[in-house]
């Protein structure tokens, strides 16, 4: 993570679907609201990095509208990896649209998560120039469908926001077409 030489930047594609994402992020209501996606699931538990435990409390206290997305009795947390482990991919879901405050937030939680992986004496600049992947899932939905719409940005923790900024500003809206329910979000919606 730390290794500054390899520092490529890619922007692509993240497939992830509706049934990829927990329930409590689907049936979010469209508030821009950030959830911190499990690092791995594993028999039905959401496994996170040990290092996230405080994050969430931190970002909320600079301003940051963000939750874990699994329930506090459906997570656990692992410490057996090292920070390149844990600072490698971000993943977080994005309930509405990515507006210019969300992309602060997104890069802030990023810059924090690489700052709590490499500990409290590392540099502004070690946390900055660290290698990270981040993965975004945008939902969107109307009264009758839920779409998601995944990316995924490598680069610099530094470089980040305008990664993400670049990638979208070219992009269409997605429109909704008219349908039938989502089977996936009338399963997810009891939950």
């Amino acid at each position: 993570m730390t290794d500054t030489d390899s520092s490529q930047t890619s922007v692509t594609r993240w497939d992830v679907s509706v049934g990829d994402l927990p329930g409590k992020v689907v049936a979010a209501a469209e508030s821009s609201r950030l959830f911190l996606l499990p690092d791995k699931t594993i028999e039905g538990v959401d496994l996170y990095q040990d290092d996230v435990v405080g994050l969430v409390k931190t970002l909320r206290h600079h301003g940051v509208d963000i939750d874990f997305a699994s329930p506090r009795e459906g997570r656990r947390y692992l410490s057996e990896f090292g920070a390149t482990d844990v600072v490698a991919v971000i993943a977080i879901a994005v309930a509405g649209n990515l507006t210019g405050d969300l992309l602060k937030s997104v890069a802030l939680t990023v810059w924090h998560r690489a700052c709590s992986a490499l500990g409290a004496g590392s540099a502004r600049e070690q946390a900055g120039s660290a290698n990270v992947t981040v993965r975004i899932a945008e939902i969107q939905r109307n009264n009758r469908e839920t779409v998601v719409r995944g990316l995924e940005v490598t680069g610099q923790v530094a470089d980040v926001e305008a990664l993400i900024r670049d990638a979208i500003s070219d992009r269409q809206p997605t429109q909704l077409p008219p349908g039938l329910p989502d089977a996936d979000e009338s399963d997810t919606a009891a939950e």
